[in-house]
């Protein structure tokens, strides 16, 4: 399953990076080029959305091989589906209507929250009570705001309503501040390595630093070299 991740999240990368890169210098020849009308701005404007949905992209992609990586998976799918509709609605030469666009706005919010979730799950394996506590807090507050968000999307009395401004503006600094404080208590307060019995400290800290590079645990980590395969009976002992 492992490789099958790898080798998608390999692909994924290689689309990303060569779609963008294909966007990019569209771009820039079209405005090297001088032009104006629509076209310019049909190019452009699939060259910014290529590039916000490939940083979000990225970010749920990172997940992959992790212990979140189905987070991530179901991430990459929202991402690029929002993206899908945002460069059709762009190219389309008619009006949207009210329900698409509401989808398209719904995809931008779950694909930025998406990838800022995946971002901070990348500290899940994280020991530290500080860490895990605020890690959990800070994707707490970041679902609630996304969620008031998309409501006040498909609500209008909601969206009207006085304080509603207010309530996501709280929510929205909330998850500023988690997302700022955990990621440095993360980085202040690194794990401990915790000793074995006849296992020495610095092999203790290799093999910790080596599964938190994994999004594992140490026992995930050290399961294979444990393990001992079956004898062959057909083998002589």
């Amino acid at each position: 399953m492992k490789t099958i991740y790898s080798r998608v999240r390999t692909a994924l990368v290689v689309v990303i990076v060569v779609s963008y890169s294909i966007a990019a210098v569209a771009g820039i020849l079209v405005l090297l080029g001088g032009s104006e009308g629509e076209f310019v701005w049909k190019i452009l404007s699939t060259t910014a959305i290529v590039g916000a949905f490939s940083v979000a992209t990225l970010a749920c992609v990172a997940l992959w091989g992790r212990a979140a990586q189905l987070f991530g998976a179901i991430g990459v799918a929202v991402t690029v589906a929002s993206a899908a509709l945002a460069i059709t609605l762009v190219w389309l030469d008619r009006d949207a209507g009210e329900t698409v666009s509401r989808l398209l706005v719904t995809g931008i919010l779950l694909s930025a929250a998406w990838a800022l979730a995946s971002l901070l799950l990348l500290l899940v394996t994280r020991q530290r009570p500080a860490v895990r506590w605020g890690l959990v807090a800070t994707l707490a507050v970041i679902a609630v705001m996304t969620l008031i968000a998309v409501l006040g999307v498909w609500w209008d009395d909601l969206s009207g309503w006085e304080d509603y401004p207010r309530i996501l503006g709280v929510f929205g600094i909330l998850a500023a501040l988690g997302v700022v404080v955990v990621p440095v208590l993360a980085l202040l307060m690194p794990d401990t390595p915790r000793e074995s019995a006849g296992l020495p400290p610095a092999l203790a800290a290799q093999l910790t630093a080596a599964a938190a590079r994994r999004g594992i645990t140490v026992d995930e980590l050290v399961a294979p070299v444990l393990v001992e395969p079956a004898p062959d009976p057909g083998q002589p002992t």
